[in-house]
């Protein structure tokens, strides 16, 4: 989901468009269009989304699926150790789920050899739980 200031962001521009609309539009067309701008507002919003789940049969970021015996452990990163990661420390291989507005990552360190990605790293809000509950769930 987006933080708060994303959507501030987001209805400020839809209120701009209808005031305009309104002022020079008749007001199906303007109620039309603006309907239209919340509804593509909404979409994008929820397509731009990956939900994090941690389940029995492993880890579900997205569309994506990591069972339990490929984890080898899990760990918050610091919010100059996640700049790091996602820039000059990266490694082109990694596995990356995040998002810009989300200054965490937790990173996950693969266990399959014959995994093309050394480790993911997924966008979080509380990174340490997360991590935590990475760990129980693949008995680390």
């Amino acid at each position: 989901m987006l933080s708060w200031w994303w959507i501030v962001v987001i209805a400020g521009l839809i209120l701009s468009v209808a005031v305009v609309y309104f002022v020079y539009q008749p007001p199906q067309i303007a109620g039309a269009v603006t309907l239209g701008l919340v509804a593509l507002a909404a979409g994008a919003a929820a397509a731009g989304s990956a939900r994090v789940r941690v389940e029995p049969a492993g880890l579900h970021v997205g569309r994506h699926q990591l069972g339990w015996p490929y984890v080898a452990d899990a760990r918050a990163l610091s919010v100059d150790e996640s700049r790091d990661r996602l820039g000059t420390g990266a490694d082109p291989r990694a596995f990356l789920v995040t998002r810009p507005y989300i200054r965490r990552v937790v990173e996950v360190t693969l266990a399959d050899p014959a995994d093309p990605h050394p480790y993911w790293l997924v966008s979080s809000r509380h990174p340490e739980e997360l991590a935590d509950a990475i760990r129980r769930a693949a008995g680390r």
